[in-house]
């Protein structure tokens, strides 16, 4: 016996239903798309201000009330932020690589390698982080938190201070 093909009927309140249960992955996975397009974004954003030495460019993704905090250091608000990173573009010249990145909800979660080298002396310097972002309502970080091994990175780390 073939199956019954099902009404109209039927099939309109099965594709409702669907897309009523489906609504709130779609709108979940299309944070998740906005938040990934924007740390990729900003990270390439940062190797183009650190060629230009614009630390306003990449601050720019932070809110105007946002944290940043590293290992060694606190800086609140897109002021404080770009003057850490004014700080860095004068003392090094940077990449970020990204190497991996994790995303759930309005967090991000990258392992970076940032590759540098002191403008003054000529050292180069490489240092894996990893770095946590939480997207806020304006659609900028609201925070960015830098893990990485300090003593490694005792230039770095000495930006902050």
């Amino acid at each position: 016996m073939p199956f019954p093909i099902p009404s109209k009927r039927r099939l309109l309140a099965a594709f409702a239903l669907a897309t009523a249960f489906s609504g709130s992955a779609m709108a979940a996975g299309s944070v998740e798309m906005q938040v990934e397009h924007l740390v990729k974004q900003a990270m390439a954003e940062y190797n183009t201000a650190m060629e230009t030495s614009d630390s306003a460019s990449f601050a720019k993704y932070f809110a105007s009330n946002a944290t940043f905090e590293t290992p060694t250091g606190r800086f609140s608000g897109r002021k404080e932020i770009a003057k850490y990173f004014e700080a860095e573009f004068k003392t090094f010249k940077a990449t970020y690589d990204v190497k991996k990145m994790l995303v759930q909800g309005s967090s991000a979660a990258i392992v970076i390698t940032w590759d540098g080298v002191d403008r003054s002396s000529g050292d180069s310097m490489k240092v894996e982080l990893v770095g946590v972002y939480e997207v806020g309502s304006s659609g900028q970080f609201s925070s960015a938190r830098y893990y990485y091994d300090s003593a490694r990175a005792k230039a770095l780390a000495d930006l902050g201070k």
